[in-house]
């Protein structure tokens, strides 16, 4: 008797610093970052005196213009734009000249909660913008 409750507490100390040395779930790498697709959403706009500003929907949907021209809001030329599973942005802008529909092809470079940075492979042209909303 004496060595079957000798054996049983010596059973219980092994298990119980089993469990307590076991390494812990850790909660921070449980969340996940936001996929690029909704991080997008927003309105966004260039850190300028005359800013250049761009407005990414839920729906696909999205408006641009440049108050350095002198286009305001209401003036906005629209797109429809997809983040593909490379996170490649394509943006098909729609003048309201209606002269054409130019699709533009993106490397998104930095695309978090407050910065959206790309790269359009077209125009050579670097957007950096901040969010607004």
């Amino acid at each position: 008797m004496k060595k079957l409750a000798l054996l049983l507490v010596a059973a219980f100390i092994v298990t119980l610093f089993t469990v307590s040395c076991s390494k812990k779930k850790d909660d921070t790498a449980s969340t996940t970052t936001k996929p690029y697709s909704e991080l997008i959403v927003g309105r966004w706009k260039t850190n300028a005196e005359n800013p250049y500003y761009e407005v990414y929907y839920a729906d696909g949907t999205g408006k641009y213009w440049d108050t350095a021209d002198g286009t305001m809001e209401e003036e906005a030329d629209t797109f429809d734009w997809t983040i593909d599973e490379n996170n490649k942005l394509t943006q098909i802008v729609h003048f309201q000249s209606g002269a054409a529909d130019l699709p533009q092809y993106c490397n998104i470079l930095i695309l978090n909660e407050t910065t959206f940075k790309y790269n359009n492979d077209g125009w050579r042209a670097e957007y950096n913008l901040i969010r607004v909303n």
